[in-house]
């Protein structure tokens, strides 16, 4: 018996060097790389920063629906990364490189969120 498969986008933790072709990068505010450091990865290299702790409210379409219900700042991120990709204007990406002080957090907070949930997989 075969497993389905999980189309879902691989979220890993590890250093912003150590993202390969068609990652993206979630990078915690607070231990981001610098802009030499990301000079050297590539610009061209989807990314979006975040700051940890907290809440983000995002409304979109009104009260109720879980895209816009209250969430963790690293899956509010994780949501706008997504959609960048899906209206066209980052690159296209395959997998997300996290580069945070708490995985464990991080992770804990993305698999309690129905919508980065549906959307990202987190890798051990």
């Amino acid at each position: 018996m075969s497993r389905p498969q999980d189309d879902r986008i691989p979220l890993r933790f590890a250093a912003a060097a150590q993202a390969g072709p068609g990652e993206a990068l979630l990078i915690e505010e607070a231990l981001g790389p610098g802009e030499g450091e990301l000079a050297a990865i590539g610009q061209e290299r989807p990314m979006i920063r975040f700051q940890s702790g907290g809440a983000v409210a995002i409304r979109r379409h009104g009260a109720g629906c879980f895209c816009c219900a209250e969430r963790g700042s690293a899956a509010a991120a994780l949501a706008a990364l997504f959609q960048a990709r899906a209206l066209g204007q980052v690159a296209w990406f395959t997998g997300v490189v996290a580069v945070v002080a708490d995985a464990m957090a991080v992770a804990g907070e993305v698999q309690s969120d129905r919508v980065a949930a549906a959307r990202f997989r987190v890798l051990p």
